[in-house]
């Protein structure tokens, strides 16, 4: 919880892939198997794009029918509940910025595409939980995909503080921002490319955590966005 001597501030929203936990080599194992099941292929680079967007649009690149997505998107989640979740791990510093932020009363929340479950699964594995008031993620009846209406839903959660930001790696986080109201924070540490993030609209890249917790916290590189 943010400190009690903390002034109340506004809130921010992380994408998790890609942003938190590097969770990649997880994923393309959960695809590679998934896609060896159904007698299929893809090239190592065809599916590093996949790292991000809803599964359902990621197979649906790969070639799934609509009438397909169901059944393969269960099968890939079968995968990837024994190699993927465990796979995943922190980036260096994260856990430093995200205790600066809480610790200024910033309350934070977390808005992925990955499953509820599977989210929930990783942020407490690395002790990542207590930092977040509310997490996001596709929901197991896939009514909740989106990702504009994972981050609604993370907004709403954070009522009463108002979040001002969304950070993330790939432009799906960029998009899903601006049509919430919010200003995009791109990181280049994840599996998006620095032009696919500025051509999406992020207000600012930046390298590392630490440089990420001196925006938030309102340092001079916030006036230059």
């Amino acid at each position: 919880m943010p400190s009690a001597a903390a002034p109340s501030r506004a809130g921010a929203i992380f994408d998790l892939d890609g942003t938190l936990v590097d969770s990649a080599p997880g994923i393309l194992e959960a695809f590679r198997r998934t896609l060896a099941d159904t007698g299929r292929r893809a090239s190592d680079e065809v599916l590093a794009t996949l790292i991000g967007p809803p599964l359902t649009d990621s197979f649906r690149t790969l070639g799934f029918a609509e009438s397909e997505l169901r059944g393969v998107i269960a099968r890939y989640r079968e995968h990837y509940a024994t190699i993927g979740v465990p796979g995943c791990r922190p980036y260096e510093g994260v856990h430093d910025m995200l205790t600066r932020l809480r610790e200024q009363g910033w309350a934070l929340a977390v808005a992925t595409a990955k499953r509820q479950d599977f989210a929930e699964r990783i942020l407490t594995d690395w002790g990542l939980d207590r930092h977040f008031a509310a997490v996001a993620g596709a929901s197991l009846d896939g009514r909740l995909g989106p990702k504009t209406e994972i981050v609604s839903r993370a907004r709403t959660r954070l009522a009463p503080h108002e979040p001002r930001w969304m950070v993330g790696d790939r432009r799906f986080d960029v998009l899903a921002a601006r049509a919430c109201g919010l200003g995009c924070v791109g990181v280049s540490w994840g599996y998006g490319t620095l032009a696919e993030l500025e051509t999406a609209g992020a207000l600012a890249v930046v390298s590392s955590p630490d440089a990420l917790g001196d925006l938030l916290l309102g340092s001079p590189v916030v006036e230059e966005v």
